[in-house]
């Protein structure tokens, strides 16, 4: 009853009894656009902008005439008005970058959609690398020759992979342990049927009971990202890569970046239709570029397990055919 006569009390106050009002106060017109500024609180600590990480672009550039990247042949144009350069281009899909300043300001034209095409493609490339693992597989000591062959065809699998494997052999429970003789025979007979794949790359660890091997893969592994080259032939930036380390006999995993494919275009402005378009090749196109770089990849090297399709990316899998020392 006291609570609900408090609220009572409230709704019926007088009318000249004041109450806080929820509006702020407008400031007063005689004060000064600093004094207002002064009397707001400042901003919580934030990062650097990514305007203040980057380099200029469009109006930001303080340049009046500079040397534009020509978009076809990569060459320097002539030194232009700035204003000028801006005013060819399309604002909505295109933005101009400052290269540089010495010794002279040279700015180079980028397509909106293709830098975030790239972008998100990179993430895709990076999300499709794993870093080399370490294994472990054990044997017993009285191994079977047919479970030594099933242990010993994961193993080379994960060499072929480019993975470490410690190789691990103990004593099963209840089972005879061998003399040191006998263990140095056993392990070296799985040693030379793994002879072909794996070397051992560091000194073994022997116990009493137990003897463990640490094996590598004879065959190095890169990663090579191939970028789609827009001019006629078969190019892809970073192919002379693959090319040097199939040459070596190393093992290459070959990224084939593919470019954006074209879009529907609703009716739109022709200028924007033209521009959305920039950098789209029709994915068939894409397929037998790669198609042929891989048939003239084979005469240096093969595909020795399947590819990875995925989203935008084509993974190949490829070795020298002759193995690197």
């Amino acid at each position: 009853m006291l609570i609900r006569s408090l609220s009572t009390f409230t709704r019926d106050a007088p009318p000249h009894t004041s109450r806080p009002s929820k509006a702020p106060p407008r400031p007063s017109p005689g004060r000064t656009l600093q004094e207002q500024k002064i009397s707001t609180p400042p901003p919580p600590n934030e990062k650097k902008s990514s305007r203040e990480q980057r380099k200029p672009r469009n109006e930001e550039i303080k340049h009046s005439v500079v040397r534009l990247v020509n978009p076809e042949t990569g060459a320097l144009d002539p030194p232009t008005r700035l204003r000028e350069v801006l005013a060819r281009l399309n604002p909505k899909t295109h933005f101009l970058e400052l290269v540089t300043e010495d010794p002279e300001p040279i700015v180079k034209m980028h397509d909106r959609k293709l830098l975030y095409d790239r972008e998100r493609t990179k993430k895709r490339v990076q999300a499709s690398k794993k870093p080399p693992e370490e294994k472990e597989v054990q044997l017993t000591w009285g191994v079977g020759t047919a479970d030594m062959e099933f242990k010993l065809k994961k193993v080379r699998a994960e060499l072929e992979d480019g993975n470490r494997v410690n190789l691990v052999f103990a004593p099963k429970r209840g089972q005879t342990l061998p003399t040191p003789e006998q263990q140095e025979t056993i392990v070296g007979e799985a040693l030379s049927l793994l002879a072909d794949v794996g070397k051992e790359y560091k000194a073994r660890t022997v116990q009493k009971q137990a003897v463990a091997v640490f094996l590598e893969a004879l065959r190095r592994k890169k990663t090579v990202d191939l970028r789609w080259v827009y001019s006629e032939g078969d190019s892809w930036e970073g192919l002379k890569s693959v090319e040097s380390a199939l040459r070596s006999g190393e093992r290459v995993e070959a990224v084939f970046i593919l470019p954006p494919p074209p879009k529907k275009q609703k009716q739109k402005d022709s200028r924007d239709a033209d521009d959305s378009s920039a950098g789209a090749v029709d994915p068939s196109v894409a397929q037998e570029r790669v198609e042929r770089t891989l048939q003239k990849l084979g005469e240096i090297g093969r595909e020795w397990k399947p590819r990875d399709v995925r989203k935008g990316l084509i993974i190949a899998h490829l070795e020298g055919l002759t193995p690197s020392s």
